[in-house]
């Protein structure tokens, strides 16, 4: 049984991924206390849940989570049920994370801890993303299955290491040749020079060409981006009827050792707007094709202006910091001039940047009206904190809080349309791109047998002789 939850600052569901044994354990704990009636076939296979009752069962807990959190500054960090359960929490940018299983409470907080930097990929720095896109929620959930199955199999997604494929001279300098002459078509067709060229045979690296200035692609990195790749796959064969509004994703049995048999569209190119990096995350195109079978090609490259992306992620991560600060007892004034300080700068750059008419690229009208409403809001929250700072009228604060929460709207509005927003990637890019996957595959496709070979997986650490047994039973 497991089950993960994310619930906003209202206690409302953002997302949830759990499997059909929860579900049914779930639905035994709502009949047993008169919240739902029993159904005729209550037996068989339950593969929906109703937000509604989940939010009756776990309200009590969340609300004690940010309570002791809160006024106590003691937040749990697990807990365990008679029957064995572990439960363990933890929190991102005003967000509750709740892991729910039967294995070790170490584990379980490892599976939280990647499912956190997962969304922070993905999302950014605006988690309510999951709620609002389809894609993004998907993505998020085929990642963990893939990383949960990897895991264990394969040490390299434990430890984020990668293992270089071993290969010939000739191969290793065709390989690379191709990866250079991919960027230097990206390089002439578009608009972007920081580019990455990567080659990988499943979770093993095959070469990578990084051109002058572009930032270094960390080992996480690199092992994001294949379990990406193997989630992608599944993410695209979702059925479609599904309501974008649906932020339950309930597992079919045994989900996690079925094999993917998705047919893969060499010809088809996926493209993405991440973020990534090892100290400071940077928003990334990234495009996704297939040399052949488990042989994906990445082409890489940063995207918008960095000074813009890194203050919309300061602003709203220095927002919910506040909202920390403020909800709590005993305000911490440093801390919150502190957070503040991040705030006014990070603002001030955003509202110049199209001030001076210097925006990284052509607003929209929905863009422009975003800034001037962002530009409205904040020059009376700014005086509002300036009086507060001099005068430490504690009252203040309580106006402050909702004058708050609109400039954190007008800031998800702004991270929305302008840096996770796939219509970012213009035709001219795409059609570069094009050019740049088929050039590669041409240049490798003498090699492609011998890749197919290597990508077979002959064993894994769940292999003889690495099985552990007792009394001659495997486990």
């Amino acid at each position: 049984m497991r089950c993960l939850m994310v619930f906003d600052n209202l206690n409302d569901i953002v997302f949830m991924k759990c499997d059909t044994k929860f579900c049914q354990h779930i639905r035994k704990i709502g009949i047993s206390q008169d919240l739902i009636k029993p159904t005729e076939n209550e037996n068989e296979s339950c593969d929906r849940i109703d937000p509604d009752l989940i939010l009756q069962i776990f309200s009590p807990m969340v609300t004690s989570q940010k309570i002791m959190n809160c006024h106590f500054s003691n937040r749990y960090t697990s807990m365990q049920c008679q029957n064995g359960t572990n439960i363990v929490f933890d929190e991102y940018l005003g967000h509750l994370f709740i892991y729910i299983g039967d294995k070790e409470v170490s584990w379980q907080q490892k599976v939280l801890s990647i499912s956190i930097l997962f969304i922070k990929r993905i999302c950014g720095s605006d988690v309510s993303l999951l709620k609002y896109s389809r894609r993004r929620r998907f993505l998020v959930s085929k990642l963990l299955d893939v990383w949960l199955k990897r895991s264990g199999e394969e040490q390299c997604v434990l430890i984020e290491a990668i293992e270089q494929l071993t290969v010939s001279a000739e191969l290793s300098t065709a390989a690379l040749t191709a990866a250079k002459t991919a960027a230097e078509k990206m390089k002439s067709k578009s608009a972007f020079s920081r580019v990455h060229i990567l080659i990988m045979v499943r979770q093993k690296f095959l070469t990578l060409y990084s051109s002058r200035n572009a930032t270094d692609l960390s080992a996480g990195d690199t092992v994001f981006l294949a379990l990406l790749a193997e989630a992608i796959q599944s993410v695209d064969s979702e059925p479609k009827d599904k309501s974008d509004l649906d932020v339950i994703i309930v597992e079919k049995e045994e989900s996690l050792q079925v094999e993917n048999n998705v047919p893969l569209q060499r010809n088809k190119i996926n493209s993405l707007l991440i973020l990534l990096g090892q100290h400071g995350l940077k928003l990334n195109a990234v495009h996704l094709s297939f040399i052949t079978d488990d042989v994906p090609l990445f082409i890489i490259h940063e995207i918008g202006n960095d000074v813009f992306n890194s203050s919309v992620i300061d602003s709203l991560t220095s927002f919910c910091t506040i909202q920390e600060i403020q909800i709590r007892g005993t305000v911490d004034r440093e801390a919150l001039k502190i957070a503040y300080d991040t705030v006014d700068s990070s603002m001030k750059k955003i509202i110049d940047l199209f001030k001076k008419k210097n925006a990284p690229f052509a607003p929209t009208r929905s863009v422009l009206a975003i800034i001037t409403t962002l530009a409205t809001r904040w020059e009376p929250l700014k005086k509002k904190y300036l009086d507060y700072f001099k005068n430490n009228d504690s009252s203040a604060l309580i106006a402050i809080e909702s004058s708050n929460m609109n400039i954190i709207c007008s800031l998800k509005d702004l991270h929305h349309h302008c840096m996770l927003n796939e219509s970012l990637i213009d035709n001219y890019t795409k059609e570069a791109v094009s050019e740049a996957s088929a050039m590669v595959a041409v240049m490798l496709r003498d090699y492609t047998s011998f890749f197919e070979v290597k990508a077979m997986n002959n064993f894994t650490m769940r292999s003889y002789p690495f099985k552990l047994r007792t009394n001659h039973e495997t486990i």
